[in-house]
């Protein structure tokens, strides 16, 4: 128990502690997971849970060492009881069958030594430190395992933000754009070369841009509130402002690509942690029937008693030594019917450990064959959604040209401004799509 206080204390002080100082000046990816790795709270405990276990194993050795402690007390015997004796003991001339009373104790007495208890064998303690030893391993695939989902949700963040940013960049854009249009519309319109519907058409299309724009500041400002919380980085609205991301889209798909084949996926880890789960249950099937044995236990005590009517503890007269050893042997009777029944339970608790490794091992293929399937679509998709921002970019230059000559009308210029927006949010949502399932695939981590 106090052990179990003290690691919730270290606990809590670690996670109360304030977040550590992240330079948002310019950061990279590697450098968002590397100090997300070192500084978020979840990861902590994960590290933490660890060295539990690991003392939880030195506890379990511990328990197979002889439990030696002292003890001592003091009574006042208020009434000493009398045992019956026969009288002809004592007493030559007495009759036959006459009794007398004796007391054999005194008013005063007291007892200090040292006890020895020390199991020899305890169905109890069969396999306790192997069980602790596959917690301590299952803890450490946790940990594996929340590392490899903590780097996930960091570059999927951190996509968010740069994708978030870029919108944002085109909304500000956009915005000027229709800004400039609205002021021709305006001197076209006092000119009574523009009727008022195409003015209030393109002031329409300038008061969605300014909404978009905000909305893509809100966006922009929670995407880099929630990749510093990732990181375990300071969350606040200078640290938000001040955020600063050095690759851009092009970039992180690049470097997504290219990356290095992970010694261990979390797939694997998965199925790692459930055979241990296996594993355990067998184990714990295999303690509990050992519980059918019996328990050999070593009892030993050496000390002192004092008797005497009167208290003077410090008179070496009235003490006298005690000591023995002991053997006693347990035979579980009753027990063995619950026995029976917990064998019974751990057993199927082992076969629905089993069950469930085979689900995994199913799901994780279907989910392999779908993941090469989607990654081919998003590749083209992306592909072609780049080609088509490029086309649609070309296009809107050309209107624009074909405006100033007076080719085109205003409406038809508005018209491909919006294409060319759908252009930019198809691009940006397939450039998401891609890297999602590059940061998803179990090879990259």
């Amino acid at each position: 128990m106090k052990r179990s206080i003290t690691f919730l204390l270290l606990l809590s002080f670690t996670l109360l502690l304030p977040a550590q100082e992240l330079k948002p000046e310019r950061l990279t990816l590697e450098e968002t997971i590397a100090h997300a790795l070192e500084h978020a709270p979840e990861q902590i405990s994960q590290k933490l849970k660890v060295d539990e276990a690991a003392i939880r194993i030195d506890e379990a050795r511990l328990q197979h060492l002889p439990d030696i402690y002292a003890s001592g007390d003091l009574r006042r015997n208020l009434i000493i009881p009398s045992t019956p004796v026969p009288a002809h003991l004592f007493d030559p001339d007495a009759s036959e069958g006459e009794l007398m009373y004796l007391r054999f104790n005194t008013t005063w007495n007291a007892s200090a030594g040292l006890n020895l208890s020390y199991d020899l064998f305890s169905p109890e303690k069969v396999n306790r430190v192997g069980e602790q030893k596959q917690l301590l391993q299952q803890q450490q695939y946790e940990e594996m395992i929340s590392e490899k989902e903590l780097r996930k949700q960091v570059a999927l963040a951190y996509a968010t933000r740069v994708i978030a940013g870029e919108q944002l960049l085109t909304c500000r854009g956009d915005t000027a754009y229709y800004a400039l249009l609205l002021r021709n519309a305006g001197d076209l319109y006092k000119k009574e070369q523009l009727s008022l519907v195409e003015k209030n058409e393109v002031q329409k299309a300038y008061n969605q841009s300014v909404v978009r724009w905000l909305q893509a500041e809100k966006i922009t400002a929670d995407a880099g509130a929630n990749l510093l919380l990732l990181a375990g980085a300071a969350v606040t609205p200078q640290t938000v402002a001040a955020l600063q991301l050095e690759e851009d889209i092009p970039t992180l798909l690049g470097k997504m690509e290219q990356h290095t084949a992970a010694a261990v996926t979390s797939k694997e880890l998965e199925v790692m942690k459930q055979t241990g789960m296996v594993s355990l249950a067998a184990l714990r099937t295999r303690s509990a029937a050992w519980k059918y044995a019996p328990t050999l236990s070593l009892n030993g005590y050496l000390g002192t008693n004092y008797y005497n009517n009167e208290l003077r503890h410090f008179n070496n007269r009235y003490w006298r030594g005690n000591s023995y050893l002991g053997l006693s042997l347990k035979i579980p009777i009753s027990q063995a019917l619950t026995t029976v029944k917990e064998v019974s339970r751990l057993k199927l608790q082992q076969r629905l450990e089993e069950a469930h490794l085979l689900e995994i091992r199913n799901r994780q293929e279907k989910e392999r064959l779908q993941e090469t399937s989607q990654r081919a679509v998003q590749r083209e998709s992306y592909r072609l959604s780049e080609k088509n921002l490029k086309m649609s970019m070309q296009n809107l230059r050309a209107a624009q040209l074909q405006f100033e000559k007076g080719y085109l009308l205003q409406q038809q210029l508005l018209n491909e401004q919006l294409n060319t927006q759908l252009a930019w949010q198809g691009y940006l949502q397939a450039a998401y799509d891609l890297f999602s399932s590059l940061v998803t695939t179990e090879e990259n981590w």
